[in-house]
């Protein structure tokens, strides 16, 4: 089973996946000391599903549109979202620690992802029907 990662509350669509609590909860006033690099990490993850959606910064309302929002990416062994990235650069929010454990186990580089492994996160894990 795919393990989510940024699903928090306030932030749709949720994909119907267990969500991590507020974001505004989240919010921490600095990060961690690779933040950087786990902000590059979850850029650079496996696109698994594209949207042409967009949505506002929920935390600033005054704060430039995000594109993508419902966008999803993984490693394989989790999953999240496109904006995921924007709010841990900008707010440092709080991810699990056996997510950040995990990315810095890898040195902070994502696997590559296989396809038949993509198609059975897709169909078991979100219920996509891919035929």
């Amino acid at each position: 089973m795919i393990r989510p990662v940024g699903f928090f509350s306030e932030l749709a669509p949720g994909w119907g996946l267990p969500l991590d609590g507020l974001l505004r909860d989240a919010v921490n006033p600095t990060g961690e000391p690779d933040e950087a690099k786990i902000v590059s990490y979850l850029r650079n993850g496996a696109g698994i599903w594209s949207e042409m959606s967009a949505g506002p910064d929920v935390l600033d309302p005054q704060a430039p549109g995000l594109s993508g929002i419902g966008s999803l990416y993984t490693d394989g062994t989790w999953l999240w979202r496109e904006d995921l990235p924007y709010y841990l650069g900008k707010y440092h929010v709080s991810l699990p620690s056996e997510f950040v454990a995990h990315v810095r186990l890898a040195h902070h580089q994502v696997p590559e992802v296989s396809e038949p492994r993509l198609m059975e996160i897709l169909q078991r894990d979100l219920g996509i029907d891919v035929t």
